[in-house]
């Protein structure tokens, strides 16, 4: 475990007991959590899960548990699941299981899930059982028997994503049974691409793509391929007419509690026969010739429809559109567009048919917007925002990953519209610029890998701040334009400490004592009078003072401890065992620094008191400072919904930086004198994160630590009281340019 300091606390009984009332709660329950298997594929026409399947896939299920959207406990393995879990008394909770494998595509590996909401009441127990059943989409691949008389061979191979995670279903004379296939839809890209390669028997290649789109979890498809009635006899090259494909959609199994529930009102596009994704923008090429009709659905009778956007102010139609309005409902026929309320729908159902009024719209390149909002009687509410983009170019400007763009620098990304062939010598680039400014930046350069188009890291953003970006293909430029903001400044509270206050006895870093970012070990050390961690005016790199850190040895009536000077971003919880400190450590904080700035004077004494072989008496005194950020969830059975990293020094049980929540980790270690021939007294020390040897630079942080300790190994009881830290100006660097060239 990576040496970490901590914090003690000599605190008296009276002190101990006023710690645990304080942190009781409004009120406490339990959960008693059972779970269990089952197959749910007797379609598939097989056994179902043996017992020693069952137990081995239970041993190995996940555990996660949260508290609204907050997940507040994980456990990798059942056996890790307590009998018993404290939790606080609420309705909002809900806990997901899983098991199996989760790969993309296998005939094997199986995926299981199950989630289940629950309440807690004060002082009971909730009784929660967790029925997992299989997530997958299963594919099965029938042929008719008349394939026999003009094929050689075939082959159908399905995949999920373009691609990744692809099977293969044979087909042969002899009619073998097909296999199942398990697949897991990645989120956004609900379909399944299904190509059937085949020979026939005078040699002709034939090759046939087909596009089951939406597909579904926990459904079962039959995909069965004939001969089509349109050109049975003379196959061709392209194979664009032979095959017919039957698709069979057979739900795994039916939820009891989706009879009678209200769901959200649904919004779907027909262009013809074709219904089309309204999860990205359509592209529709110059002149195209479409007329769409919109399907508004609710689950009850649907009291608020309504459209607006630049399409229709492009048809002379401002403002938004009330769809139930007789008014306006008139305004739209005059411009060719009908509203129906179907009569057998009993106001369940609307349909906006747009006639011809797209023709005139679609003969330059332009990119329209469409907003509908749909409500029903039961308060169900539904929000689509879509784009239409007219154009001849053969690429777009897509959303760059979350995890690309910091406070400084992001990396675009494009894709090739599908149906596209990229040219082997085309150019690709992208242009930006501050949303609300004209000028577009020059070319960034791009390259394409496969059907992504990606540029360099592009460096030197402003923090916070939203950006515009379209793509270049060659020359031609792209009127898709895409938003991305860059990550924020996140301010530390108080961070030059020129503020503090009291809280009865306890030194509170703050100006208002019952609200602080900062905590230290005085809640333990301040029932003897003694505070480790204080201002001092004498010291400081700006304003009136600076926070001087003292270790000391508290004592009272002879017994005592060893007490570092420290401070923490966290609160002092509480003691156990009278000695014994209960810490929280996690501030909020959703983006990602490049290094802390802190300005620093130490000067470390010789230890004198121990309690662990990392240190001796007669050693000189080393000081801390580190930072992390993370997504930590901690497993302490008190604390742990309330804080992401809870340190006992009972024990002890430490922060450890190479936890798996760790997604950026740096520290100092001062080992001698810093800061005392400096201007002021104090010295400007900078450390940097490291993302690429913890968590990587792909995750975003919940949370943040901040730890600074005059002796090292304060939290083994062990150091020198001699030893004092004083700091000043803590600073979160985000823009690379301000930090110096060796750290660049």
């Amino acid at each position: 475990m990576k040496k970490v300091f901590l914090i003690i606390g000599i605190i008296s009984s009276l002190c101990a007991c006023r710690q645990e009332n304080r942190y009781l709660g409004e009120g406490e329950g339990a959960l008693s959590l059972q779970v269990t298997m089952g197959e749910a594929v007797e379609v598939v026409s097989r056994t179902s899960l043996g017992n020693e399947e069952i137990e081995a896939l239970k041993n190995d299920c996940k555990v996660r548990i949260y508290e609204g959207d907050k997940l507040i406990r994980k456990y990798s393995s059942w056996s890790s699941v307590p009998e018993k879990i404290d939790l606080s008394a609420g309705t909002d909770y809900r806990v997901r299981v899983v098991a199996g494998d989760s790969v993309s595509a296998s005939l094997d590996k199986k995926y299981y899930e199950g989630v289940e909401t629950f309440s807690v009441v004060d002082g009971q127990t909730a009784s929660v059982e967790v029925n997992c059943n299989i997530a997958n989409t299963l594919v099965k691949v029938n042929f008719s028997e008349e394939l026999k008389t003009y094929l050689a061979s075939g082959v159908v191979t399905v995949s999920v994503d373009a691609g990744n995670g692809a099977l293969d279903y044979n087909w042969s004379e002899e009619g073998t049974e097909s296999p199942v296939g398990y697949y897991m839809l990645p989120s956004g890209k609900e379909y399944l691409t299904c190509v059937f390669n085949a020979t026939t028997k005078n040699g002709k290649k034939i090759t046939q793509t087909n596009k089951i789109e939406p597909a579904k979890a926990s459904t079962l498809y039959t995909l069965t391929y004939a001969l089509s009635t349109e050109e049975p006899e003379h196959p061709t090259d392209e194979g664009g007419a032979f095959f017919s494909l039957k698709v069979d959609e057979t739900p795994l199994y039916t939820q009891e509690e989706e009879i009678g529930i209200y769901r959200r009102p649904v919004i779907r596009v027909m262009s013809g026969e074709e219904e089309i994704s309204t999860d990205s923008p359509w592209f529709l090429s110059l002149n195209s010739s479409v007329s769409p009709q919109i399907i508004m659905s609710g689950s009850s009778t649907l009291t608020t429809a309504s459209v607006e956007g630049t399409l229709l102010e492009k048809l002379g139609l401002s403002g938004i559109i009330d769809l139930l309005s007789e008014e306006s409902v008139g305004a739209l026929q005059q411009k060719g567009i009908t509203v129906t309320i179907p009569a057998e729908a009993q106001g369940k159902q609307i349909v906006m048919d747009w006639g011809n009024s797209w023709y005139e719209l679609l003969k330059e390149e332009t990119m329209y917007s469409l907003r509908y909002v749909l409500a029903d009687e039961q308060g169900k509410q539904r929000e689509l925002d879509w784009q239409i983009v007219v154009s001849d170019m053969n690429v777009q400007a897509v959303e760059i990953p979350r995890f690309e763009t910091w406070a400084d620098r992001t990396v675009f990304y494009g894709e090739v519209i599908e149906g596209h062939t990229p040219g082997a010598e085309t150019v690709y680039s992208f242009q930006y610029r501050k949303k609300g400014e004209e000028a577009w930046s020059q070319n960034i350069p791009a390259v394409l890998s496969g059907q992504t188009i990606k540029s360099d890291v592009l460096k030197g953003l402003t923090p916070g701040t939203t950006y515009e970006y379209r793509i270049l293909e060659d020359t031609k430029i792209s009127n898709m334009i895409c938003e991305v903001t860059t990550e924020s400044v996140f301010p530390l509270d108080n961070n030059s400490f020129e503020y503090t206050s009291r809280d009865g006895k306890v030194l509170r870093i703050s100006p208002d004592p019952s609200n602080y970012w900062w905590d230290s070990g005085n809640e333990g050390s301040a029932t003897l009078g003694v505070d480790v961690t204080y201002p001092d005016t004498s010291v400081k790199h700006s304003g009136s003072q600076s926070l001087k850190l003292q270790s000391q040895y508290v004592a009272f009536w002879g017994i005592g401890k060893f007490a570092a000077g420290n401070l923490f971003a966290g609160e002092f919880l509480g003691t156990e065992d009278t000695y014994y400190g209960i810490l929280g450590w996690g501030r909020t904080c959703t983006t990602r620094p490049l290094a802390l700035r802190a300005w620093v004077r130490y000067t470390p004494g010789t230890v004198d008191y121990t309690e662990t072989d990392k240190i001796s008496k007669g050693d000189k005194d080393k000081g801390i400072i580190y930072i992390a950020v993370g997504d930590w969830v901690s497993d302490d059975a008190k604390y742990g919904s309330q804080w992401p990293v809870v340190v006992r020094t009972k024990g002890p049980k430490l922060f450890n930086p190479k936890d798996i929540g760790t997604i950026g980790y740096g520290e100092m270690i001062f080992t001698d004198n810093v800061g005392l021939d400096e201007n002021g007294g104090m010295k400007e020390v900078i450390i940097p994160l490291d993302y690429d040897n913890y968590g990587g630079r792909t995750r975003i942080p919940t949370h943040i630590i901040i730890v600074a300790s005059a002796s090292q190994y304060g939290d083994y009881y062990s150091g020198s009281t001699s030893s004092v830290m004083w700091l000043d100006d803590l600073e979160l660097i985000y823009e690379e340019s301000k930090l110096p060239e060796n750290l660049r």
